[in-house]
C-alpha cells in the first residue's frame, strides 16, 4: 500500500511537470507568433506573468509530492528493517540494511535504498528543482523585458539584472524546497 501511494505521488509529479512544460512550450511559440507585432510587450507580460504564476503552482505541489514520496519511502524502509530483524544474518535478501540503525538519518538511508547518494546537490535533481530553474529562468526573463520596454536601462544592464533577479528567485526555490524536506520527511 505505501509503495502504491509512493508511486502515485510520482505519477502526480509526472503529470504537473509535464503541463508546465507543456504550457511554457506552448507560450513561447505563442511569442514567437506575435514578436514582430506591435503588441508584443503586451503579450508577452500576460503570456510570461501566467508562466510565472503557473510555474510557482506547479514548483510548490511536487515539493509536496516530492516531501510526500520521501514519507513513503522512510515508511517503507522502517517495515523492511522490522522485517529484516527476522532474516539470518548474511540474507541476502537485507543486504542494504546492513549496518542500519533506528538511530540513523533515516531519509538519508531510505534514500540510498534507490541508488541515490544524499547530498546538498541531491536536490537539484529533483522535478520540483527543474520546474524552479525553469521558472526563475522566466522571471529573469520578464525583469529584462520590463527594463528593456520602459526604456530606463541599455540592454547589457538589463540583461545583468534579469540575471541577478534569476539566480535570487533559483536560490530561493532551492531554500523553499530544502525547508519543505527537512520539516516534511519524518
Amino acid at each position: 500500500m505505501l509503495q502504491t501511494a509512493r508511486g502515485g505521488t510520482i505519477g502526480e509529479a509526472n503529470g504537473r511537470a509535464a503541463i508546465y512544460l507543456g504550457a511554457v512550450s506552448s507560450g513561447l511559440i505563442a511569442l514567437g507568433f506575435v514578436a514582430d507585432d506591435d503588441r508584443f510587450a503586451l503579450f508577452a507580460a500576460a503570456v510570461l506573468l501566467a508562466m510565472v504564476i503557473l510555474g510557482w503552482f506547479t514548483f510548490v505541489r511536487l515539493v509536496q509530492t516530492g516531501v510526500g514520496s520521501m514519507r513513503y519511502l522512510v515508511r517503507i524502509q522502517r517495515i523492511r528493517r522490522w522485517y529484516g530483524r527476522f532474516a539470518p544474518p548474511d540474507s541476502a535478501w537485507f543486504a542494504d540494511l546492513a549496518g542500519a540503525t533506528s538511530t540513523t538519518d533515516e531519509a538519508a538511508s531510505a534514500l540510498r535504498t534507490t541508488g541515490m547518494r544524499p547530498s546538498v546537490w541531491q536536490m537539484l535533481y529533483t522535478a520540483a528543482s527543474m520546474v524552479g530553474a525553469l521558472n526563475s529562468l522566466i522571471l529573469g526573463i520578464c525583469v529584462s523585458l520590463v527594463l528593456r520596454g520602459a526604456d530606463t536601462v541599455a540592454l547589457p544592464g538589463a540583461v545583468v539584472a534579469g540575471v541577478v533577479v534569476a539566480l535570487a528567485a533559483f536560490m530561493g526555490h532551492v531554500w523553499y524546497e530544502r525547508r519543505e524536506f527537512g520539516r516534511g520527511v519524518v
